[in-house]
């Protein structure tokens, strides 16, 4: 338990700095256009390097449902539930801000309870941490970079930054406690629809944004691929 006093602390920090980074100053459209492109490479990484093959070796045959759920669920929401907000304002912007808040925070929970996990066998708690650590500080620019395209409030992406820190701790916690009662196939169902709402975020709402504000920048590829780039390194730091 001692071990959680310094990992869970450390993790927080980093994703806190992580969040407030596109908060220091006004973000050109230029530079919110890359970062959201970074968003995007970081969202397809997990879930091709990270989530897909945890889930195939759990769920095998059936690896696709959780994730079409996942990806249903995000289509669901923005077409049914928070599309309404903006029509009201007659605004033109996606509301893509509380989804993809709600799909990156189910995956920072399942970071924590990864986490959680490595830390029972005190051996694995660093080879566990580091991951989860290379992780938390481009999914928190991607929060507050994604929730600022939205049109978000400063005082608003910041006081919802401090909340995702809380996400893999809260996790890792739960796993502490809890772990034993949950089974492998319900974890790997989770980390599917997870997977699936990256997805949907990646491919439906971040990139068709870019699109909109840069649509001709060849960066914003270049962006992309750094984004997948880093979610491929905290891979191979695993294996």
């Amino acid at each position: 338990m001692a071990s959680l006093g310094f990992y869970l602390p450390t993790v927080m920090f980093i994703s806190l700095i992580g969040g407030f980074l596109p908060l220091l100053r006004e973000l050109s459209q230029r530079a919110l256009a890359l970062l959201l492109s970074f968003s995007a490479g970081v969202l397809l990484g997990a879930v091709f390097f990270h989530m897909l093959p945890e889930i195939g070796k759990v769920l095998v045959d059936d690896t696709g449902l959780p994730i079409l759920a996942g990806f249903l669920l995000i289509f669901v929401m923005e077409r049914f539930v928070f599309v309404h907000a903006c029509e009201e304002r007659e605004c033109d912007i996606h509301q893509m801000g509380i989804p993809a808040f709600l799909g990156i925070s189910l995956h920072s929970l399942l970071d924590g309870i990864a986490l959680g996990a490595g830390l029972m066998l005190p051996q694995l708690g660093p080879v566990v941490l580091l991951p989860v650590l290379i992780h938390k500080m481009p999914d928190s620019i991607s929060i507050s970079s994604i929730l600022l395209s939205a049109g978000w409030e400063r005082r608003k992406v910041a006081t919802l930054s401090l909340l995702f820190s809380l996400t893999t701790p809260v996790g890792a916690l739960l796993a502490f406690l809890f772990l034993r009662e949950l089974s492998e196939n319900n974890i790997a169902v989770a980390l599917g629809v997870s997977a699936g709402t990256f997805l949907a975020i990646a491919t439906a709402d971040i990139l068709p944004q870019v699109h909109r504000i840069q649509e001709r920048n060849p960066l914003t590829l270049l962006f992309l691929v750094l984004g997948l780039g880093v979610s491929w390194i905290g891979r191979a730091l695993v294996h």
